[in-house]
């Protein structure tokens, strides 16, 4: 079954690296969420809706490491699709109560909902700009994240600034955080 995972998701994983590789070679994918990108995201999501829909959710048990981590990869660039990225949340949880699905990749999709409904994150894996320094995006109590991490198998919080990498920060920040409120609330993260 593992080979059925990757056969189908290989090729979707590998168009969204080639837009994203293409959006950073002419300079512009910090700038804003571009519509290329998005396009890609979303039929990548509703192609794997699909699959889940006929196959089951790809855990451990069912699509192996290397397929649960291409869905994994689809479902965290779904942000347009809010509704999917929580179901797909959910059934995360499930398997991961059962051993079946990573931790760590877990707490990603956990923090990347917890960050596009406006609430602070727990684990400390979502960066964004902030006055010109990629940075954490607020974490709700700070004090016990070093427990919440290691519970999940993330590294030390040092290790994951210093693993966070992005091309540049956005030539407009003012223009880029507008126009991400805005999308927030059209795409139906934000009321």
């Amino acid at each position: 079954m593992e080979e059925f995972w990757v056969s189908k998701l290989a090729p979707l994983v590998e168009r969204d690296h080639f837009i994203r590789e293409g959006l950073i070679s002419r300079g512009i994918l910090s700038d804003s969420y571009h519509k290329e990108m998005e396009k890609v995201h979303i039929e990548n999501a509703r192609k794997l809706e699909a699959l889940v829909k006929k196959n089951g959710f790809p855990v451990l048990s069912n699509a192996g490491e290397k397929g649960v981590r291409l869905s994994w990869i689809i479902v965290i660039h779904a942000i347009s699709l809010p509704d999917f990225m929580k179901e797909a949340l959910t059934q995360m949880r499930l398997a991961a109560a059962s051993q079946d699905y990573p931790l760590e990749l877990l707490a990603t999709i956990e923090d990347r909902v917890l960050y596009y409904e406006g609430k602070g994150q727990l684990y400390g894996t979502q960066f964004d700009w902030i006055e010109g320094e990629l940075k954490p995006v607020p974490i709700q109590d700070i004090s016990s994240l070093p427990y919440r991490r290691r519970s999940m198998g993330l590294p030390p919080m040092p290790e994951e600034v210093s693993r966070v990498t992005e091309e540049r920060p956005p030539r407009d920040p003012a223009k880029k955080t507008l126009e991400f409120e805005l999308w927030l609330k059209k795409v139906g993260w934000r009321v």
